[in-house]
C-alpha cells in the first residue's frame, strides 16, 4: 500500500511539475507575444547566428552597420565570439547551433577534418597584408636564408594562429632543416603576440611570429629585422565565410541576402574610412592609433574580386579559380609540415567544400556593383622595372626556395619531362611571394672541365628562366640568371654514395630577393 501511494504521489508531483512548466512558458509567450506587437520588434522574421573572433577582418559581421541593415530585413544577427576555439567552432557549425562560421582556409582544413566538413565556402572575406610577420634580432638571424644554415636558434609562435601557419608556409617553401627534424627545440610557445613580443624584446627568442600592432613596436627597435611580412605574401592567410550546409540547402534565400548585406557593409565602410574607424575603436574600446595599425594589416576582398576568386568572372578563360588554388597550396604545406598524411577531403576534390552559387547568384541578380576595384591580379603576372647590374648585387636576400631537381637531358639545357613538374613545383611557391626578384642560379658537378661547366650551368639557369617567362608568364625584368658552375658545392651527406653526391651537385637554386 505503502508503495502505491508513493507512486501516487509521484504521478501527482510530475503533473504538477509539467503543468508548471507549461503555465511558466504559456505565460513566457504570451508576455513575449504583447512585447513583439506593442514595439518595433514585430517585424522580426528570425535570428542568424555566425560564430568569430576578435580578428579586424571580421568586425564587419559585428559592425552596427550590418547588425542596422539585416535588422530593417527583418532578422537579428547573434554574434559569438568563441575566442579562436577552432574545434568548438566547427563542431558548433555541424551540430547546427550556429548558421555561419569564419575562418582561414589552413584553420577550416584541420579542425574540419574530424566533423567531416560541415561548412561550404561560400566567400573569400580578406588577407592578412602586414598583420602577420616573422620578426628576429639581426645580429643573430639576418633573413630566411640564415635559418637554413644556422644550426640552433629559438622562434616564439602563437600556436593554431595565421603567425604559425606563416611559419609552416616557409618550412615549406624554403626547406629549412631545422624546422623538419625531429628537434622540437627551436619552438618556443606563447599565448598570443603580447608575449611573443615580451620574449623578443628581453631576448628570450632569437626570432618570433607576431601581428599587429607588436609587429611594428618591435621594428621599432633598431636592433630587430622583418625576415618576411603578409604584406609580401599571396593566399596563404586567406579568411573564408562559412555556412552550414543544412542552412544553405534549406533557406538559400537568408544565405543570399546575408552575403548581399555583408558586401553592402563593406561597400558602406569603404566609402566612409572615418565611420570606420569610429566604429572599430568604439567596440573594441582600444586607442585609435592602435586601430590604425591594426588596419594596415589587413586587405578586405570585396565582391568583384570575389567573382574572380570563385571563378565566376574567368569561365570562359577555363581558369581554375582561386580559392580551389588556394585550397590546393595550404594542403601541400599542411601536409608538408605532416598535419596529414595525405589529402583529408572527400576525393582529395577542394571542390566538395566549396559552394560559388551565392556570389554567382549576387552577379546573376544585378549586383556586380556591390564593391568596388576590379578582380585580383594575377601574383606571378607583376610587371617589374629594368634595373642596372649594380642594383641587382644591392638587392637584400630574402632567402632560396626548396631545391627540385629539375633535371636536362644529358649535357644539355633541354628540360626532360620530370624537370618540366619541378618546375611547375618552384613557380607554385613563387605565386605566393609577388612582390620579390628572382635569381635563378645554375650549378654543376666537380668533374670535368671547370669552364664548361660554368657555361652549361648558366644555359641551364636561362632555361629555366624561359620557362618562367613564356609559359607562366613572368616579367624578364624581374629575373636575373647566374651560372657558378661547381664554384658553390654542397657538403657531402653522410654515407652519400659519390654518384648520389654528383648528381645533388647537379642543380637549379631559385633565390628571392627584396629592393627593402
Amino acid at each position: 500500500m505503502q508503495e502505491i501511494k508513493r507512486i501516487l504521489g509521484l504521478i501527482i508531483l510530475s503533473g504538477v511539475i509539467v503543468g508548471g512548466v507549461y503555465i511558466f512558458f504559456q505565460k513566457t509567450e504570451a508576455v513575449k507575444e504583447i512585447t513583439f506587437s506593442t514595439s518595433d520588434a514585430k517585424g522580426l522574421k528570425g535570428e542568424i547566428s555566425i560564430a568569430l573572433d576578435s580578428w579586424i577582418g571580421y568586425f564587419y559581421f559585428k559592425s552596427p552597420v550590418f547588425g542596422t541593415m539585416m535588422r530593417d530585413e527583418g532578422y537579428r544577427i547573434k554574434v559569438i565570439d568563441d575566442k579562436a576555439d577552432y574545434p568548438e567552432r566547427m563542431k558548433m557549425l555541424k551540430d547546427g547551433e550556429i548558421d555561419f562560421a569564419v575562418c582561414t582556409v589552413d584553420s577550416y582544413l584541420l579542425n574540419g577534418k574530424s566533423v567531416k566538413y560541415p561548412g561550404a565556402v561560400i566567400a573569400v572575406l580578406d588577407e592578412s597584408k602586414g598583420g602577420d610577420a616573422i620578426v628576429a634580432w639581426k645580429d643573430s638571424v639576418q633573413n630566411i636564408e640564415a635559418l637554413k644554415i644556422k644550426q640552433k636558434f629559438t622562434i616564439a609562435f602563437t600556436p593554431a594562429s595565421p603567425s604559425e601557419h606563416l611559419l609552416k608556409a616557409i618550412s615549406s617553401h624554403f626547406d629549412i632543416p631545422l624546422f623538419t627534424s625531429g628537434d622540437k627545440k627551436w619552438r618556443v610557445e606563447v599565448n598570443g603576440a603580447e608575449e611573443g613580443y615580451e620574449k623578443l624584446m628581453k631576448r628570450g627568442v632569437d626570432c618570433a611570429a607576431l601581428w599587429e600592432p607588436h609587429v611594428t613596436e618591435a621594428l621599432s627597435d633598431p636592433g630587430v629585422v622583418k625576415l618576411i611580412g603578409s604584406e609580401d605574401i599571396e593566399n596563404l592567410i586567406v579568411d573564408i565565410l562559412l555556412v552550414n550546409r543544412n542552412f544553405a540547402k534549406q533557406k538559400p534565400e537568408l544565405v543570399f541576402l546575408f552575403l548581399k548585406k555583408y558586401f553592402e557593409t563593406m561597400n558602406y565602410y569603404c566609402s566612409s574610412p572615418a565611420r570606420l574607424k569610429q566604429d572599430i575603436t568604439a567596440h573594441l574600446s582600444i586607442p585609435e592609433k592602435r586601430v590604425e595599425y591594426m588596419l594596415k594589416g589587413v586587405k578586405w576582398i570585396n565582391y568583384a574580386e570575389n567573382t574572380s576568386w570563385f571563378g565566376i568572372t574567368t569561365k570562359g578563360q577555363h581558369k581554375q579559380p582561386e580559392i580551389v588554388d588556394a585550397i590546393n597550396s595550404t594542403l601541400k604545406i599542411l601536409i608538408a609540415n605532416k598535419d596529414f598524411s595525405a589529402n583529408p577531403l572527400i576525393d582529395s576534390d577542394p571542390y566538395t567544400i566549396i559552394n560559388s552559387a551565392f556570389i554567382a547568384s549576387l552577379y546573376g541578380g544585378g549586383a556586380q556593383q556591390i564593391g568596388e576595384g576590379a578582380a585580383s591580379d594575377q601574383s606571378l603576372n607583376r610587371r617589374f622595372a629594368q634595373i642596372p647590374d649594380s642594383e641587382w648585387l644591392s638587392l637584400s636576400v630574402v632567402g632560396s626556395l626548396k631545391i627540385r631537381p629539375v633535371t636536362f637531358r644529358s649535357g644539355t639545357s633541354l628540360i626532360d619531362d620530370g624537370g618540366q613538374e619541378q618546375v611547375k613545383e618552384i613557380v607554385e611557391s613563387i605565386r605566393h611571394y609577388p612582390n620579390f626578384r628572382i635569381l635563378v642560379k645554375g650549378h654543376s658537378g666537380l668533374k670535368g672541365d671547370m669552364s664548361a661547366n660554368s657555361e652549361l650551368s648558366r644555359v641551364r639557369a636561362e632555361a629555366v628562366k624561359k620557362i618562367f617567362v613564356t609559359s607562366y608568364g613572368m616579367d624578364p625584368n624581374r629575373i636575373r640568371t647566374n651560372g657558378v658552375g661547381s664554384g658553390e658545392p654542397l657538403s657531402r651527406l653522410p654515407d652519400e654514395s659519390e654518384r648520389e653526391y654528383d648528381n645533388r651537385l647537379k642543380r637549379v637554386e631559385v633565390m628571392l630577393l627584396t629592393e627593402k
